[in-house]
């Protein structure tokens, strides 16, 4: 594959040429490549059909997002140069947010301690839902946590009751995006 990018026979050219090589535009850039062979008989894997299932939703979820004209400058102002916010939005579907830590330094166990989940996303975290379990596994308590105003990598979780038996207890964190991916992360105290 080759990029060609002051030529001026080919600036801007796209599509084959005598089904022997294609010139392809990505953003300001011309690529010339060998003409991809595909097999029509070839049965796809469970597995292609798995990811050609998860491309035509997030094709579904980016068209979607395209038609909020609130959603789409948002996504508008993530593109880099040569993307488009359909990419973006595309990508954001594909990729789940991911929960980095859960800071219980804070929690004593008392309602009204914090607990700091630090999650991220490609694109943007939506909510972080928080969850204490007792070492017994039961449910404590569970709510939203909130975000940080000026750390907009931190979610601030406020207890609401309080926990006697704090050694063993379980604290859990999901974040979820836009399109509705989720990511957990669960310690120990």
């Amino acid at each position: 594959m080759a990029n060609v990018n002051e030529n001026l026979l080919v600036r801007g050219a796209r599509g084959n040429v005598g089904k022997q090589f294609v010139y392809r535009k990505h953003g300001d850039n011309t690529t010339i490549a060998r003409m991809p062979s595909v097999n029509k008989d070839a049965v796809p894997t469970e597995k292609q059909q798995e990811i050609r299932e998860q491309f035509s939703d997030a094709a579904i979820y980016a068209q979607g997002a395209m038609s909020s004209a609130d959603l789409k400058k948002e996504y508008e102002k993530k593109a880099a140069p040569g993307k488009t916010a359909f990419n973006i939005a595309f990508r954001d579907y594909l990729k789940a947010p991911v929960v980095k830590k859960i800071d219980v330094s804070n929690y004593k166990g008392m309602a009204g301690s914090v607990v700091v989940v630090k999650a991220k996303d490609d694109f943007r975290v939506a909510q972080v839902k928080v969850s204490i379990h007792s070492s017994a596994g039961v449910l404590l308590e569970e709510g939203n946590a909130i975000l940080d105003p000026i750390k907009r990598s931190l979610w601030n979780y406020a207890a609401t009751q309080n926990n006697a038996s704090l050694s063993g207890s379980v604290v859990s964190a999901t974040a979820t995006d836009l399109p509705g991916n989720t990511g957990s992360l669960e310690i120990t105290i």
